[in-house]
């Protein structure tokens, strides 16, 4: 493993000045570090595999939370209004010294009058439409995606889609884009559609797994399929967000489960302050309880690229966390 994220590392120092002198070329990341403070909320009278199962933390810890990346894009005016486009991204953990974890975006394509169209590992229409999107603390330890107030998961608000082809329509009110993952038998779909005209905003959103999740049934081949409504409103200095998932999936021994995800988010801009309380409520459909989620918190932009945020969340019978970090981004 070691060996592995030393090559990447390298391979990145090789990359950065040469993608430096290029001047259809830069280089691009994130660097955030946190300090958190976890208590745990579980219900008394669970075995040891059931506390483990919550994932609930406890005691002060410092995090990256999945926020520090290193990235080149790359493009080529090909005339007409044609451009080719690249990029790669890497994940890297700023609280271990910066070492390479991970892949994230990794794509080739095209661009022009027509739209854009990619191919790789890309940012799945589910993850970016509202979502991840509509969430000011996403990355950080008061994000709502797997802490009750959105999907988690390499399908849902985690991670990207490998496999990928995918196009996305020009800029304008109404926009919509479709991916699709290959299979011998039953290939990943996903797309969105939005309308987006002054300080509203709504869309809608699905995807539907195929055979790259599978109950374990012969011939199943469509365990999973989310599909998410939702929207924003903007005036002045507020700003209301919404979305409300339907997702299924079938269960370990086959059976179908249709947990729902309600998302709820207000923001206020006071100067440089962004003062930001969000909600969620996660049905499991099973005998299980809800799982709510609550996070309140502030963001401080120093500048276009440096911020400090604090906060609170709380995720019943889960934990709870009370946190501060700083955050730069830097591009070439």
């Amino acid at each position: 493993m070691n060996k592995k994220l030393l090559a990447v590392a390298v391979s990145a120092a090789l990359v950065v000045p040469a993608a430096s002198m290029a001047a259809d070329a830069f280089v691009y990341g994130h660097a955030q570090v946190e300090v958190a403070s976890y208590s745990e909320d579980i219900p008394s009278g669970l075995t040891p595999a059931e506390e483990a199962a919550l994932g609930a933390e406890d005691g002060v810890d410092t995090q990256d939370q999945s926020r520090g990346r290193l990235g080149v894009k790359a493009s080529e005016d090909l005339g007409n209004g044609l451009k080719a486009i690249a990029q790669f991204e890497w994940k890297v953990d700023t609280t271990q010294g910066g070492a390479a974890a991970g892949n994230r975006v990794s794509q080739v394509g095209l661009t022009g009058g027509f739209g854009t169209f990619v191919m790789g590992s890309l940012k799945s229409p589910y993850k970016y439409t509202g979502g991840v999107k509509y969430d000011p603390f996403v990355a950080t330890s008061l994000q709502a995606r797997g802490n009750g107030g959105m999907t988690s998961g390499a399908l849902g608000h985690n991670s990207f889609v490998n496999d990928l082809i995918a196009y996305a329509s020009p800029k304008g009110p109404v926009t919509a884009s479709i991916g699709y993952g290959p299979s011998e038998d039953d290939g990943l779909v996903v797309f969105d559609l939005k309308y987006s005209q002054g300080g509203m905003e709504a869309f809608v959103a699905y995807l539907d797994a195929g055979d790259r999740i599978s109950g374990g049934a012969p011939g199943d081949d469509s365990a999973y399929t989310a599909t998410k409504v939702g929207g924003q409103w903007k005036s002045g200095s507020h700003k209301i967000s919404a979305q409300y998932e339907m997702t299924e999936a079938k269960d370990a021994g086959g059976a179908k489960v249709e947990p729902t995800v309600l998302f709820l988010g207000y923001q206020m801009k006071m100067g440089k302050n962004t003062f930001a309380l969000q909600y969620g409520d996660t049905d499991p459909d099973t005998s299980a309880d809800n799982t709510t989620y609550v996070a309140l918190g502030v963001i401080h932009k120093m500048s276009k690229t440096t911020r400090v945020f604090a906060g609170y969340r709380d995720t019943s019978d889960v934990e709870n966390v009370v946190t501060v970090g700083l955050r730069k981004d830097f591009k070439s």
